[in-house]
């Protein structure tokens, strides 16, 4: 096998790189996460570890793997051989003793990770499997990796790694430089270019294996443990794995230098390693951060407006300023002119291209359809029963009726221990209808989204069109971690329009969403209508697209000459209601004066309502927080 990529000859990065070590150089620490963008060589650190981990194997956990093969499962050579039960080895079995790898572990379902990870904190696993329980050693460190850009961890899983080190992009042209020389190079002569950093690699890995062996006698002074739980409730850790964390970082930090008590700079080194992925930044005190735009500056303005109308109209009756209006100025028109035409309503006419908003963590808005599809678009947005024979197996059951999809290993375990009372003849294994099982498959279903945009003038007022940005901005990252298509269309002036076709491209999204202009009339039952053109041929028996439409709900231009815009809208809502496409509505109205015309068009559509500020998941999170503490 060609040689792995050098610990030492990875490029930068010293702080991730430290990180590995100090795993690797404590007993106490059973996982670690690689966390990076794509490219940022997160695989290429974690599997240079065989270079440094001495007689400790680098095993390698597939994502295609099935829960027998990784967790253990009947060993049907000894059961059909010998006519009793028994267990076959397995991933966990292999790593005892040895390093785990589990690359891109996000894309691994979550009770599948969870149980490895219990496995590595206990120290041992139980198989439980067709009657037989067994329970086995299976001590070894977890390495896995992940781009949270593919989609994120759960904070509960992410609070289970001891530590956690960030990869990032190199930005200094001449460590890029350096990286793709040595990429070049190793490609060239594996075996040569592992030799020029052999040495280095291997007084590391002695190195690492003294230092492994010295951090069980190394101590934290009892002083500094308060240092240590001070930090983590400064930084909002929850639980006390941090704090255990951090004590064993720093014995390990501590043991590699050649010393039995670990001090200040060691916690701090420590803490850089094993905190960062637990902190949590939120507001902590008794009030949540108030929604943009806040109500109260909002009203605040409106009477400063009011002021200054007062006082225009106060110069225009007389007063202190009749004296100034005696003399006219030169360029005043004479008293017998016409009077001017009034000027635009900037709100309407005027075009304006506003920037795009902050993103933020967006909460799970998409509604539930009404039936699990049975054949859809593959994605990640939610599961589905597959009736078909695609999608992933995730287990077997006993048929009912005929069996469709056989689970031919299943069947064969079921069948196994009572191969030696059956007659073979000249068959190795013999199956009877009573041992046939068949396949549950699950599979993750993306969704067709329309994104149908308000850019009238009174979304333009206060700037609002900033927030509603942000908000896309948002659920595009969403739509692209769930590998959802996504479309948008703009309503305006007197017209909607098709400003970017159905796609899976989140770049061409968000060019076109910072180019939206603001301005002009409402025509909303035009946007109705384009956004159901757009979505026609996206309706199936099995699938439902989805339409967000963000607006305050405002309509003043009719779709039929004559009709009232209010009417005519709701009436066309009401028609598309059973058309075969799911409603999102999210106002965008605010104020104290609300007229509250987006909740009567979601009620309309038979949709889900949504405020602005409701997909925020962070300040809906702090906003319950605070009111626990209130009650």
């Amino acid at each position: 096998m060609r040689p792995a990529f050098p610990f030492s000859a990875v490029v930068g990065n010293d702080l991730a790189k430290k990180g590995i070590v100090c795993a690797l150089s404590s007993p106490d620490i059973t996982s670690a996460l690689v966390c990076g963008p794509k490219g940022s060589g997160k695989s290429v650190l974690a599997r240079s570890i065989s270079a440094i981990s001495g007689d400790r194997r680098l095993i390698t956990l597939p994502l295609s793997a099935t829960e027998d093969q990784i967790f253990g499962g009947i060993d049907l050579e000894k059961t059909m051989r010998d006519g009793t039960k028994a267990l076959s080895d397995s991933v966990l079995v292999r790593s005892d003793g040895n390093i785990l790898l589990a690359e891109n572990a996000n894309l691994l379902p979550e009770a599948v990770l969870h149980q490895v990870l219990n496995a590595a904190g206990t120290g041992f696993n139980t198989v439980e499997r067709e009657g037989v329980s067994e329970t086995h050693d299976c001590r070894f460190l977890l390495v896995a990796t992940m781009d949270a850009e593919e989609g994120g961890l759960s904070e509960h899983i992410l609070d289970r790694f001891d530590v956690c080190v960030f990869m990032s992009a190199m930005e200094d042209e001449s460590l890029r430089a350096e990286v793709v020389s040595r990429r070049l190079a190793f490609e060239a002569d594996p075996e040569g270019f592992a030799s020029r950093y052999g040495e280095r690699d291997s007084r590391l890995a002695a190195e690492i294996a003294r230092a492994r062996s010295a951090a069980r006698f190394t101590r934290v002074p009892p002083g500094y443990c308060g240092a240590i739980s001070e930090v983590c409730n400064d930084l909002n850790v929850a639980g006390h794995r941090g704090d255990i964390s951090v004590m064993n970082a720093a014995c390990a930090i501590a043991a590699l230098d050649g010393r039995d008590v670990a001090n200040l700079e060691d916690l701090k080194a420590a803490a850089s390693i094993c905190l960062e992925h637990r902190r949590n930044d939120q507001d902590r005190s008794d009030q949540p951060p108030p929604p943009p735009p806040r109500e109260q500056e909002r009203e605040e303005r409106d009477d400063d407006r009011e002021d200054d109308r007062e006082d225009d109209k106060g110069d225009d009756m007389g007063g202190e300023g009749d004296a100034d209006r005696s003399d006219p100025p030169e360029d005043s028109p004479p008293p017998d002119a016409p009077p001017p035409p009034p000027p635009p309503d900037d709100g309407e006419l005027r075009e304006e291209v506003f920037s795009v908003g902050e993103s933020f963590k967006i909460i799970d808005y998409m509604p539930g359809a009404d039936k699990a599809p049975r054949a859809c678009k593959s994605g990640r947005r939610s599961k589905a029963d597959s009736e078909d024979r695609s999608g992933r197996c995730i287990g077997f059951r006993i048929p009912r009726g005929k069996v469709r999809d056989i689970a031919l290993c299943a069947s064969i375990r079921a069948a196994s221990p009572y191969q030696l009372a059956r007659d073979h003849g000249e068959m190795a294994v013999v199956l009877e209808p009573d041992d046939l099982r068949e396949k549950v498959r699950e599979k993750r279903q993306g969704s067709s989204i329309l994104f149908l945009v308000d850019g009238s003038g009174s979304i333009g007022a206060q700037k609002r069109m900033v927030a509603v940005k942000g908000a896309i901005l948002s659920m595009l990252k969403d739509a692209y971690q769930k590998r959802d298509e996504i479309g948008m269309a703009v309503f305006r002036m007197d017209k909607a329009e098709e400003i970017l076709p159905i796609t899976r491209s989140v770049l061409k999204a968000y060019k076109v969403l910072a180019e939206i202009p603001t301005g002009g009339r409402t025509p909303l039952i035009h946007g109705l209508i384009k956004g159901h053109e757009m979505l026609r041929e996206k309706i199936t028996r099995e699938s439902a697209p989805v339409m967000v439409v963000i607006s305050d709900g405002k309509c003043n231009v009719p779709y039929t000459p004559g009709a009232k815009p209010i009417d005519e809208m709701l009436s066309t809502a009401r028609s598309m209601s059973g058309s075969g496409v799911r409603f999102i509505v999210i106002d965008t109205e605010t104020g104290s004066l609300r007229f509250g015309l987006a909740l009567e068009l979601c009620r309309a559509l038979n949709g889900t309502y949504l405020c602005l500020e409701d997909l925020n998941a962070e300040y809906i999170e702090s906003s319950v927080r605070a009111a626990m503490r209130d009650a």
